[in-house]
């Protein structure tokens, strides 16, 4: 796991170690048979009805609802977790020490479900809302969305 502008960026665990879809394909890709537990897969996740190619814009405070559609290939129980954080700033170079920016606590009613009601940040700038689901078997898929508060 390694921050580089959001920490799900091209790492194969989570900042606890669990493992996602990449490690998943890295077994198959070494053993020709797919590990005995599979991570979730993300399907969609949409933010106001929107996804991540569309630019999304927001005013401050304003009322959102976001959705993600995942499975299992292993028919696992999926438990959510969504956060939202205000996008990286940092100017450093590819291996370059990165901070994670700080999760906006908060906004989000209740962030354990699939489906979330939340409220946009105060100040005007860029975020990204980030969605992780577990398995409960140590393996979960991720997804994020940028949006924009005019």
């Amino acid at each position: 796991q390694k921050q580089e502008r959001t920490p799900t960026w091209y790492g194969m665990f989570l900042e606890d170690g669990t493992e996602t879809q990449t490690v998943d394909v890295m077994h198959y890709i070494w053993t020709g048979e797919w590990p005995d537990n599979q991570a979730p897969r993300i399907r969609s996740v949409q933010l106001a009805g929107q996804t991540a190619q569309d630019s999304i814009r927001t005013q401050p405070d304003a009322s959102l609802s976001a959705a993600v559609v995942a499975d299992d290939p292993d028919k696992d129980d999926l438990r959510y977790q969504w956060e939202i954080m205000k996008e990286s700033d940092s100017t450093t170079e590819g291996g370059d020490f990165e901070p994670r920016p700080p999760t906006i606590d908060g906004l989000i009613k209740d962030p354990s479900a699939a489906e979330i009601e939340l409220v946009a940040p105060t100040e005007p700038g860029t975020y990204r809302l980030f969605v992780y689901v577990h398995d409960g078997n140590g393996s979960a898929g991720h997804a994020n969305i940028p949006f924009l508060v005019e």
